[in-house]
């Protein structure tokens, strides 16, 4: 009651989050002829004990006679080491636009169903602790705690959200949107009217790519460099990624600068191994903004593409860094 402190929260969001399109933006849905499996896992500040950890799968294809594209992914969300698990299950419907030779639009819906899970068994309230003995009676059984329960420890709700890009042979930029509906997970009812609910999270996020030779490894290398950049909004909340990657053939290498409400945060580093199918990325986040002790955040990152490797010759355009 003497000191007010705000705390300011969001989704998760993926360092590579070009090797997680659909979380990036539904409009993404459908940049392959053929289907496309990707696979992440995100661990954040594992110096606190596993703090958050967070689980990606999706599948998506593009239907070319059709004009239209299809995605479902899943995803799960651990925090605090099992107190809080998020698992959000989501299909998405997505249609291109041709308006001219060299400029395409995307835009896609998204319709999901979340479910939260609190552990009530794992939160440690005031009255647990002695101030001799600890968490823990002589006979080593927790103390009690007078605490009253949740009225439930499971909430489900549906969940929206929207998006598009526009696009053409050496720039994009996109807009994605979630939570249309504002949910309100709630695990007390006497709060159900008290809370706004899940805050709308705003997407903004652009990029450009163009292909050189340079000579690397005593040999000419066709090299792809994709600057692009991530702008995310949600409450009171924001965060922007902004930095490079670079394909050279079968590695990438990748370097991000994030900053969180307006505060430096990290410093992002990637590797990457690409073959005609096969996509497999780690990055490592490397906390600058003075808070000890995190650990850092690894990634990794994987895209598997049913293709025949003449994905080269068919896709003539700027989004290669999602495919």
């Amino acid at each position: 009651m003497i000191f007010n402190h705000n705390l300011r929260a969001q989704d998760p969001v993926f360092s590579q989050y070009y090797l997680s399109p659909l979380q990036l933006n539904p409009g993404l849905a459908g940049l392959t002829e053929d289907p496309r499996v990707t696979a992440n896992y995100r661990n954040q500040y594992p110096g606190f004990n596993n703090a958050y950890r967070t689980y990606a799968l999706s599948y998506d294809q593009f239907f070319p006679h059709r004009n239209f594209g299809i995605g479902l992914w899943l995803l799960s969300d651990d925090a605090g080491d099992g107190i809080l698990k998020t698992v959000k299950g989501a299909g998405i419907f997505s249609y291109r636009l041709q308006l001219n030779d060299h400029l395409f639009a995307k835009m896609g819906a998204e319709a999901g169903i979340v479910q939260s899970t609190l552990n009530w068994n794992k939160l440690l309230f005031g009255d647990q602790i002695d101030d001799i003995l600890g968490t823990m009676s002589p006979g080593g059984i927790p103390f009690p705690t007078e605490e009253t329960a949740p009225d439930k420890n499971n909430v489900i709700y549906p969940d929206l959200g929207i998006g598009g890009v526009l696009y053409g042979e050496t720039v994009y930029a996109g807009i994605g949107i979630r939570h249309l509906n504002t949910p309100s997970p709630e695990f007390l009812a006497k709060n159900s009217d008290l809370t706004p609910g899940i805050p709308m999270r705003w997407t903004l996020h652009g990029g450009a790519s163009w292909r050189v030779l340079r000579q690397l490894f005593n040999r000419y290398t066709k090299v792809t460099m994709s600057p692009s950049f991530i702008f995310v909004s949600q409450g009171n909340f924001n965060q922007f990624n902004g930095g490079i990657v670079m394909d050279a053939e079968s590695f990438s290498f990748g370097l991000q600068y994030r900053i969180s409400s307006g505060q430096s945060e990290a410093v992002i580093g990637s590797i990457g191994l690409r073959t005609s199918r096969l996509r497999l990325g780690y990055s490592y986040d490397a906390t600058v903004s003075g808070f000890e002790g995190t650990g850092g955040t690894h990634e990794i990152g994987l895209v598997y593409l049913f293709d025949n490797g003449d994905r080269e010759s068919r896709y003539n355009d700027c989004l290669q860094i999602f495919r």
